[in-house]
């Protein structure tokens, strides 16, 4: 999946997340029941995060709540 599968159309609420690769995108995705948007290269790449996951949806977080 790239930027532009969905044309024009962006969602109002995204969520992003970071991953190692396109296919960690995926996985996330599908694990959390989020529709994948866009999975490129992130703009300050971390040097294990290196792809920029961006999915339809409310932002997240996987910090838990003390």
């Amino acid at each position: 999946m790239n930027e532009g599968s969905m044309g024009n159309h962006l969602p109002e609420k995204m969520t992003r997340h970071f991953a190692t690769d396109k296919e960690q995108c995926k996985k996330m995705g599908r694990l959390n029941g989020w529709t994948l948007i866009s999975a490129k290269p992130a703009q300050y790449p971390d040097p294990i995060l290196k792809v920029e996951c961006i999915f339809e949806g409310e932002q997240t977080s996987f910090m838990e709540d003390d």
